[in-house]
């Protein structure tokens, strides 16, 4: 498949579509079982698309939004990348009404209520869903290495946070590398060959970059010269986390502990805790799926005390023990 037929494929209508488009009534795609009471959340008085619907024997699904009905508000179980190929997508996602035009990016944080208003013939947005060990694996582990302070947000504030009610727009449509890279995936994940999943968790990991670098650049974010040296001192807690206070990391820098505190609250959104709790998980789970060390070895490496507790840390954090994630990337 080359661009040229890729292009012909998303702009082709489906069946749904030309039913939708017939109807003006949005049309269940996936199987019955979808619409089973259990999968609505009383809470938020809305459906929790669940995993189990999407994932099978991969952990990445892409799928072309069906265009010309409204899709309503509704929550996933995973992490949910949207691109917008071609034309212009409306959205209103946690109560904010967003409009997504060509080229641009919306990452969604799982369980965040989102709808999505009528695609017209020329719009085509693109889902790539992603389970949580995936944005570990793809994500986080090349934040972390990258050690900016926007990676650094993003795989702690958006991605890690307990509270799940995070989206982020990226001002994506004149990068160029990143428009080239998602129709290389999109070619890839319809051609269906052989080795055509691991080029596309290649190519996303090359995604997730180029989406740094557009928070970084100038148009993007804008922090004053106080807030700038916040970068440095997210490095030094990378290079010296496994037993560093807050109180060595302020003299480090020369700063009042308590000031300093609320300067990585207001920049990144965390505590001083929640950052290295963060820092030293993302640093297990790449021992982990990247060594033969014992595990007895990883925690006391990584800065914990106490096995049980870094046990308990880690499933919470990835939702599997260390055993099983090493197990599921032995298995790949």
């Amino acid at each position: 498949m080359n661009l040229h037929e890729l292009d012909q494929l998303l702009r082709n209508k489906t069946e749904i579509e030309l039913l939708q488009q017939q109807n003006n009534q949005v049309i269940n795609d996936l199987s019955k079982d979808s619409e089973n009471e259990r999968f609505f959340d009383l809470n938020q008085k809305m459906y929790r698309m669940p995993a189990l619907f999407f994932f099978g024997e991969h952990d990445i699904y892409i799928s072309k939004h069906n265009r010309f009905a409204p899709m309503l508000e509704h929550m996933h179980e995973f992490i949910e990348l949207n691109y917008v190929y071609s034309g212009k997508c409306n959205q209103m996602i946690a109560g904010k009404e967003i409009q997504l035009c060509e080229g641009q990016v919306c990452v969604l944080d799982k369980d965040v209520p989102h709808s999505i208003a009528p695609l017209g013939e020329d719009d085509i947005l693109i889902n790539i869903l992603l389970q949580r060990e995936t944005i570990s694996s793809l994500f986080l582990q090349r934040l972390s290495k990258k050690k900016s302070l926007i990676g650094e947000f993003l795989a702690n504030s958006v991605l890690q946070h307990q509270h799940h009610n995070h989206f982020i727009i990226f001002e994506s449509q004149h990068n160029e590398n990143l428009q080239y890279i998602l129709r290389r995936i999109l070619i890839e994940y319809y051609s269906r060959q052989e080795d055509s999943m691991e080029l596309v968790k290649a190519y996303l990991q090359i995604v997730f970059g180029e989406l740094v670098r557009v928070l970084e650049s100038e148009h993007n974010i804008h922090l004053n010269q106080q807030e700038n040296n916040i970068t440095s001192i997210l490095n030094y807690m990378e290079e010296h986390y496994q037993h560093l206070s807050l109180q060595q990391l302020s003299n480090h820098f020369n700063y009042n502990s308590t000031y300093l505190s609320n300067k990585l609250k207001k920049v990144t959104g965390l505590t001083y805790t929640q950052l290295i709790a963060n820092i030293k998980l993302n640093a297990a789970y790449s021992l982990v799926v990247n060594t033969n060390l014992p595990f007895e070895m990883i925690f006391k490496q990584v800065g914990y005390n106490s096995m049980s507790f870094f046990y308990k840390k880690f499933k919470t954090a990835y939702g599997a023990t260390p055993q099983n994630i090493r197990n599921k990337q032995l298995r790949k």
